[in-house]
């Protein structure tokens, strides 16, 4: 082993054993969240929860594309998981803490290939003690998963264009991994679009033919376009809160990516939102956003072009590949809209989807049409100055700052796009750059490299234990089931509010075991006169007008609450 390489890689291994530690730290204790709950085969009952329960593959795509803003990939995967290890909270979590490990080796592996092995050392520690990065590791959501597959694809596409041959393995693996991550997450659409931009460039600068791995790229942008038509289509439900304020959401993401808590999207102890930040911290932390700036225009000078030789493979044609590609996806997002008028979908997005279905083909034909002018296109190569483009280390800031500026130019034209947990996918390259900006100006000074070390050490230990407690959901459903449970009995009928927001309670108050009921109540209790009713309330709600008749010839018995989490107990006559 190189010596060079002995002590950061023990430094990385160490980041990686005291990663794996807070992310598995009191991992299957935390409360189910309503993200969770749309993991496969966690078993639910129709008309009780939403999602509806997923519990074969038809129904995981096809629920997917109907009641969710995502992709199917991440839940096909799960499937696959829950069926082989179950539906536990440390079984269905265990995945994105493998992930979020994971990728705090691929981040060093990635500073070696562009020779940055202090930086990537560095940028590991950071990715290891990021809160953030930490909370949505210990999360069932595809967040972790995609920070993973965006480090892979991108090693994949250094080791493909530094290659002298064709290396159809790696190409290959580079092509699935990068589907897999469009059809886990949309915004891995922004990570492509950068790294064909790389690509674009730097065989426009070296006056190269057409490079064989954008073939590739421009393969993979056909297959996967159907999911940018069920994109539009899933636009049309209700979707979290996104932002369009683009200069407040990048300031909060350059800080490390969300490493104090504040602006982020994760709820306090007893699910209180974010305080706004205490008058005395308002100038430390404005000086912290400073100091970030100037890391980033630091590190972003310090991954300067390389010289040597890139995409030297001889072309290949992909023609048939790409008019294969295109009739495929035109029957996938005609099955959709089929499958969608079938079961009744009224979504005004419908009509969108219906007029994407030749997408696929006029991405084929704009593929040919860029191969065909290409030899003219680079013609201009030479008057135009991308030589900052040029070998492994711009690509690495390139995915840090390109998505964030398509997105905020996305937000302004269309519609509020800018989202927290959605930025984590660049926070590996966005902390290699910070990290590169850290080293440079840690070698001027020693005095200064002991300045920077204490004031972000301290920060990342203050982000491990400011984001311990904090939760991906604002009610502590398994404390609110804990304190409700011993109160139960056998043939007592459970009353509740169906919804996203309310369905974590079914976790841990089964159907198959509790008599719950989201409607159908005056039915119910006529066929249960002797039996209690509990009804569950949420967010301080009133009674739903459904229930209210019910419990007319009821009284009030007791109540259990847990913070904006309320159980009432009625009953006839002298119960308790």
């Amino acid at each position: 082993m190189n010596r060079k390489l002995s002590l950061p890689l023990l430094i990385v291994c160490a980041a990686m054993l005291f990663g794996a530690f807070l992310r598995m730290h009191h991992l299957g204790d935390r409360t189910m969240s309503h993200v969770e709950m749309f993991v496969p085969n966690i078993p639910l009952a129709e008309g009780l929860s939403i999602p509806k329960p997923r519990m074969d593959l038809w129904t995981v795509v096809t629920n997917t594309l109907s009641s969710d803003t995502h992709p199917p990939g991440f839940y096909l995967f799960m499937w696959f998981v829950t069926k082989i290890f179950g539906t536990s909270t440390l079984a269905i979590r265990l995945p994105s803490v493998l992930f979020g490990v994971a990728s705090i080796g691929l981040v060093f592996w990635l500073a070696i290939l562009i020779e940055q092995p202090i930086a990537g050392c560095v940028a590991a520690a950071f990715l290891a003690f990021n809160g953030y990065h930490i909370v949505w590791s210990q999360t069932a959501r595809m967040y972790s998963m995609l920070c993973f597959l965006g480090l892979l694809t991108t090693i994949l596409l250094l080791l493909v264009a530094r290659s002298a041959v064709t290396r159809k393995g790696l190409e290959i693996s580079y092509a699935a991994l990068t589907l897999l991550g469009l059809a886990t997450h949309d915004f891995f659409w922004l990570l492509l679009a950068t790294q064909m931009l790389w690509v674009l460039g730097n065989a426009w600068m070296q006056n190269r033919p057409l490079p064989n791995v954008l073939h590739t790229q421009l393969l993979v942008v056909i297959l996967g376009s159907p999911l940018l038509a069920f994109a539009v289509y899933q636009s049309g439900n209700p979707v979290a809160s996104l932002s369009r304020d683009a200069p407040k959401v990048a300031r909060e993401y350059v800080q490390f990516e969300y490493l104090i808590p504040g602006w982020d999207d994760t709820w306090a102890p007893r699910g209180a939102p974010a305080a706004a930040l205490a008058p005395q911290f308002v100038v430390p932390m404005a000086m912290f956003a400073i100091l970030c700036f100037l890391l980033l225009i630091v590190g972003i000078a310090r991954l300067r072009p390389e010289a040597e030789p890139l995409l030297s493979q001889k072309a290949k044609p992909f023609t048939g590949a790409w008019l294969v590609a295109a009739v495929l996806g035109v029957l996938a997002i005609v099955l959709h809209v089929i499958v969608a008028i079938r079961h009744g979908d009224t979504k005004s997005t419908l009509k969108v989807t219906e007029a994407l279905i030749p997408l696929p083909l006029v991405l084929v034909s704009l593929a040919l049409l860029l191969r065909r002018s290409w030899d003219r296109l680079r013609s201009l190569g030479s008057r135009l100055n991308l030589k900052f483009l040029q070998g492994g280390p711009p690509l690495v800031w390139m995915q840090a700052i390109v998505p964030v500026l398509l997105l905020a130019g996305l937000s302004f034209v269309f519609r509020p796009l800018m989202d927290q947990r959605g930025f984590l996918f660049m926070a590996p390259y966005l902390l290699l750059t910070l990290a590169a900006g850290v080293v440079a100006l840690g070698r001027r000074s020693r005095w200064l490299a002991l300045s920077l070390f204490v004031i972000l050490g301290t920060l990342h230990g203050f982000s491990v234990w400011a984001y311990s407690d904090r939760t991906v959901s604002p009610l502590n459903f398994k404390e609110f089931a804990d304190a409700l449970k011993p109160r139960l009995h056998d043939n007592d009928l459970i009353f509740m509010r169906q919804g996203w927001d309310t369905s974590p309670i079914l976790y841990y108050l089964t159907p198959a075991r509790h008599h719950l009921y989201a409607s159908h109540f005056t039915e119910e209790s006529a066929r249960h006169p002797d039996a209690r009713i509990w009804v569950l309330l949420f967010h301080e709600e009133k009674i739903l007008p459904a229930i209210a008749p019910v419990l007319e010839d009821y009284r009030e018995v007791e109540a259990v609450d847990v913070y904006e989490a309320r159980a009432v107990l009625y009953c006839r006559g002298a119960c308790r």
